[in-house]
């Protein structure tokens, strides 16, 4: 049997892009040893956090203090 149009699979909710104001769009490398990267993930997850959401607010922090 044949349908008329195109048949669409989605695979999960859609997400909607934030505002362009609202964006991270920049990037920041830094290089690590793997013990350094496990700690800090073990830490960022201690706060519940993800690696980048942590490192971003304890870096805002200090920065807010210089």
């Amino acid at each position: 049997m044949l349908t008329s149009g195109p048949i669409v699979a989605t695979v999960g909710p859609m997400r909607r892009r934030k505002p362009k104001a609202a964006r991270k769009e920049d990037v920041v490398r830094v290089r690590l040893t793997a013990e350094q990267k496990d700690a800090l993930t073990r830490a960022a997850k201690k706060a519940g956090l993800d690696v980048s959401g942590w490192i971003r607010s304890i870096a805002l922090r200090e920065a807010g203090r210089s």
